[in-house]
């Protein structure tokens, strides 16, 4: 582990914890400033610098753009707060998700930033909550899958969960097919997951982005930080449930890192290496590596890699007919017009999303033998897969 790398977690648990460090020596202010901007954890390094007691150089530079996150974290936490008032008087049922419900465990909302606010909601709810978003002038901007985006206008994303994991991460998904299963109510409409739970999510979450990709420090954190706050949590149930999810042996390397990082246990080439990794991941992950994590998977599904690029193509000139509903929601009404919808999008594609096509035929190149078997590697080395397709 680099010292650059210890003297960041040893920020990041000062911020935390007690525990204080007094052995940190010069810390270059530019370059801790340029990887907390990156992992997104800016004001849990400047709150571990200031309990240190640490001068860095360029201070403003710390303090001016932290000032900026706190302000976006105010404006966030208004349109939470308005959200669960707006439910709550309304009779919507709903249950906070990721940093919404993470962030209320530190010490304050700013050192748990998030990027967008991350709410569970009943799909047979939406016309109701669609109705009262754009009365309070948030506006309906997109909608994936599992999840209904809206925006305020001023930089806040609103993220109307309908599912806990994206369908894309099969193995997940089907663990979390019944998104209202884990819930618990806590007041007339509002619900929550038990500790145990919601650690599993947190975790199962980190494993998505990390296969996918990477995933940086804010997210070990708020795996270390929330067990630290629950510790009579039962860990022979969450054992069990990471055993059905296929996750003990890569949860177990995260502890173990982890471990390293807060307990001051001894390093291994293992543990090491899954520090490079989040380190140089940022917040969700680098082009290549999500690229690689592409390929990968698609690759695993079929068990070919010339099989993954061409049912790859076909998706992508024939969009599978749920994907086509979110692009058209009127087609759930009128299925027979799916050919002339896709007609429709071809031309949108070609007319106006050149770009689009030439990203998604890049990504379609890299999947090639060795991108594939150098990526299921690295995967296999930390005990994680990418699911196979069930036909094959």
């Amino acid at each position: 582990m680099l010292r650059e790398h210890k003297e960041v977690v040893s920020l990041i648990r000062a911020a935390l914890t007690d525990f204080v460090e007094v052995n940190i020596g010069a810390i270059e202010g530019r370059a801790l400033f340029d990887l907390g901007k990156k992992h997104q954890i800016l004001p849990l390094l400047l709150q571990g610098i200031q309990k240190c007691g640490i001068t860095v150089e360029e201070p403003d530079v710390f303090y001016n753009y932290t000032f900026r996150l706190a302000c976006h974290d105010q404006n966030q936490m208004y349109w939470l707060e308005k959200l669960q008032e707006l439910f709550s008087a309304n009779d919507i049922d709903y249950m906070l998700l990721k940093g919404s419900s993470i962030k209320r465990l530190y010490p304050s909302s700013e050192m748990r930033l998030m990027g967008d606010i991350d709410v569970l909601i009943k799909e047979e709810q939406y016309p109701k909550i669609k109705e009262l978003l754009a009365q309070s002038g948030l506006r309906e901007e997109a909608e994936t899958n599992h999840e209904l985006i809206w925006g305020s206008g001023d930089g806040v994303v609103v993220e109307l969960h309908k599912k806990l994991i994206p369908s894309y991460n099969d193995d997940y998904y089907a663990y979390y097919s019944e998104p209202w299963k884990k819930a618990v109510k806590t007041s007339d409409t509002a619900y929550a997951m038990t500790p145990e739970d919601e650690y599993i999510y947190i975790f199962t979450h980190l494993t998505k982005h990390y296969r996918d990709g990477g995933i940086g420090l804010k997210h070990m954190v708020d795996l270390w930080f929330f067990g630290l706050c629950h510790p009579q949590m039962d860990w022979q149930y969450v054992r069990s449930e990471l055993d059905k999810l296929s996750l003990a042996t890569f949860h177990q390397h995260i502890v173990d890192t982890l471990d390293v990082w807060f307990n001051d246990k001894p390093e291994t080439q293992l543990t090491d290496y899954i520090t490079e990794r989040i380190v140089e991941s940022g917040a969700y992950g680098i082009k290549e590596k999500c690229d690689a994590a592409n390929a990968a998977r698609l690759s695993a599904r079929t068990a070919s890699v010339s099989v993954a690029k061409r049912k790859n193509i076909i998706k992508l000139i024939f969009l599978p007919y749920a994907d086509m509903q979110h692009k058209y929601p009127f087609l759930r009404r009128v299925p027979i017009l799916l050919p002339v919808m896709w007609v429709v999008r071809w031309l949108d594609a070609l007319l106006c999303k050149r770009n689009n096509i030439s990203r998604q035929m890049e990504r379609l190149n890299k999947i090639e033998e060795n991108t594939v078997d150098d990526y299921t590697r690295e995967l296999a080395m930390v005990g994680l897969q990418f699911a196979l397709d069930k036909d094959t």
